[in-house]
């Protein structure tokens, strides 16, 4: 892939930097993230913003839309993660999810959108997780926060299709990621026991299938790759 305009949220670390760093040499690639984290090459613009903060959002949007006309793909990639039960988990812990994890990417899409419906031409790519499928203790806000994300993809993809835009997701199991280290510490186990596959999504698969929606672009959308056997 090369000469396309990425954006991409949460490219600061994680699965967000491997694919910024992979896709940047022969693209541009526009990051979204509260900190700028590893800088790679010329060829990625940094935008902070908290995901969190609608008027943040929507004024980093502004910035981004005026410094690019076009935009070829959008990967919402972003999200935190607070496994804790319904019942003990805090307002604004609630909220900072929903808010990022769902609204935000929402609202990015909303943007996004409007300009590949004008060139009649796009690709947004959603990361989502196992969690909805998983259905583990503690994770109701954060599987309840993709779930919807995915519901939201097919329906938005059904309004871009007679446009030549589609809207597709990644479902992964596990990437190494600070989100992940978080949640099981030093024992990998605990969330490796969960996937049916025992292993990390590998990076290349991740980006192999992000490419395969890229290239099938005229008649694939709304629909999730999940990894690891879920």
């Amino acid at each position: 892939m090369k000469h396309k305009t990425i954006l991409i949220t949460g490219a600061s670390r994680g699965l967000g930097l491997a694919l910024a760093d992979h896709w940047s040499p022969k693209n541009s690639v526009i990051s979204i993230s509260r900190n700028p984290g590893v800088k790679l090459n010329p060829n990625v613009y940094f935008y902070s913003c908290d995901l969190a903060d609608e008027p943040q959002v929507m004024a980093t949007l502004k910035k981004i839309n005026k410094d690019f006309p076009c935009i070829d793909i959008l990967i919402n990639n972003a999200a935190i993660l607070m496994s804790v039960p319904l019942g003990i988990m805090k307002s604004r812990d609630i909220s900072r999810m929903v808010d990022v994890n769902l609204k935000a990417p929402m609202l990015i899409s909303k943007s996004v959108f409007r300009k590949m419906i004008l060139a009649r031409s796009g690709q947004i790519i959603n990361i989502l997780s196992m969690a909805p499928k998983l259905a583990a203790l503690g994770d109701s806000v954060y599987a309840g926060t993709k779930g919807g994300l995915e519901a939201f993809s097919r329906v938005l993809n059904k309004e871009g299709h007679p446009y030549g835009v589609h809207v597709n997701n990644i479902g992964l199991s596990a990437y190494p990621s600070r989100m992940l280290e978080q949640i099981v510490g030093g024992n990998p186990e605990k969330v490796l026991s969960l996937i049916p596959h025992k292993q990390y999504a590998p990076l290349k698969e991740i980006i192999a299938a992000i490419e395969y929606f890229i290239v099938n672009n005229s008649d694939i959308g709304g629909q999730t790759i999940y990894f690891g056997g879920i």
